[in-house]
């Protein structure tokens, strides 16, 4: 029996309609009571994640923005890893030629940033209500930007992209895709993972006391790292090839992972 659970969100704990069903609500819920440890672990900005926590009404460490934030279950930052303010310029840069393609995404401090309003992006957020600000990225001020992040339709429109931040900055950044139609660029160093470990400790626990869920390749290092990582039947190829030993669950549609712990910790 494993004393924390962690949870990606999109595609894993929430439905394909982005939302946290009543079902999913209720497990959590009954774990908590059990004295079980939940955090989510998501590239979600705090500002949305928070919203969603308070709806389930427990304590709980909020792992954002891939691992560039934790807030503990004060709403305290204790976590933040900023993306180096020289390179964010230089990133935003990159994608400007792929405009008609790309849209570029900014989480800065307590806000996100876009520079062109995209009203289909809210679906991801309509639980929340969290919600973009249109925002001159030329003049944008750099300090405390903990994620830029490139949303295409076609993975195919962001691989380039990806190869050449890598290529250019290497360890000067994190990068990982979300979604296939999502890349992600943070700090060095920053992923779910390491931030989770960092938690951990703080509580006297492990990577080793731990069960985790994810279904992108944002979730890799978490789900190699801890005692058990279970991947979603909706996971993203890509992380399945890359995690072949890990137990595969279902749909998050079906409420999987709901049903799963059900089943694991008896409720």
């Amino acid at each position: 029996m494993y004393p924390v659970v962690v949870s990606d969100l999109d595609g894993t704990l929430l439905n394909k309609q982005h939302e946290l069903t009543p079902r999913t609500r209720d497990v959590i819920q009954q774990l908590s009571r059990q004295g079980i440890k939940f955090i989510f672990a998501t590239g979600r900005h705090y500002q949305d994640v928070e919203r969603i926590r308070a709806q389930l009404g427990i304590d709980m460490y909020l792992i954002t923005s891939n691992g560039a934030r934790v807030h503990n279950p004060r709403g305290e930052m204790i976590i933040h890893h900023d993306i180096p303010a020289p390179l964010v310029h230089p990133l935003l840069a990159l994608s400007k030629p792929l405009m008609d393609k790309v849209h570029t995404n900014i989480y800065k401090g307590d806000q996100w940033l876009l520079e062109v309003g995209d009203e289909t992006l809210n679906e991801f957020h309509k639980e929340s209500g969290f919600t973009f600000t249109l925002a001159d990225f030329d003049s944008l001020d750099t300090d405390a930007i903990q994620k830029i992040f490139y949303v295409a339709l076609a993975h195919d429109d962001l691989q380039p992209l990806a190869e050449r931040i890598r290529t250019q900055y290497g360890a000067q950044l994190s990068t990982t895709f979300s979604l296939p139609e999502c890349l992600e660029v943070m700090a060095p160093g920053v992923c779910k993972g390491n931030a989770l470990a960092e938690v951990l400790a703080l509580k006297g626990y492990t990577l080793a006391d731990t069960i985790a869920f994810g279904d992108g390749m944002n979730d890799l290092e978490m789900l190699r790292d801890v005692g058990k990582g279970v991947l979603m039947g909706n996971a993203d190829p890509m992380l399945v090839k890359s995690l072949p030993g890990n137990e595969q669950i279902g749909h998050c549609n079906d409420h999987a992972v709901a049903e799963y712990l059900t089943k694991l910790y008896r409720l």
